[in-house]
């Protein structure tokens, strides 16, 4: 129950930062990124794949979708300022639902999520091949 509060509270906190960016105007068209993306934990085997369509503003709002491999799509929102991004896969309160920060940096996306118990997840995105 801790876990849940601790995460919600977390969630605010950080809707809260970024309100602002959400009221202002958008200055030039959105920068949109699509790629191929590999989780992986070293508790677990393995690595979960999937593909992350993305768009940022200008003013550093990000949003997009996550496809996992069989299929299954969740929302993707969150925000960049400058190299540092966070962004946040799945709906807030939801068991799967991850947090990543990390750094973006000419398409190439590398970021870290504390998860429960021992579980750290690195998710990396480099640009799809068309």
């Amino acid at each position: 129950m801790k876990t849940r509060a601790l995460a919600t509270l977390s969630v605010l906190v950080l809707t809260a930062a970024f309100a602002p960016l959400a009221a202002l105007p958008a200055s030039g068209p959105a920068m949109t990124y699509d790629l191929s993306t590999r989780q992986t934990d070293p508790m677990r085997g393995g690595e979960y794949d999937g593909r992350l369509r993305l768009q940022i503003s200008s003013d550093g709002i990000v949003s997009g979708t996550f496809l996992n491999t069989e299929g299954q799509s969740s929302d993707v929102v969150g925000g960049l300022k400058g190299t540092q991004i966070w962004l946040q896969i799945g709906p807030a309160g939801m068991v799967d639902h991850r947090y990543f920060t990390g750094t973006f940096v000419n398409g190439k996306l590398t970021g870290y999520a504390q998860a429960r118990g021992l579980d750290t997840w690195t998710l990396e995105g480099k640009p799809n091949p068309h």
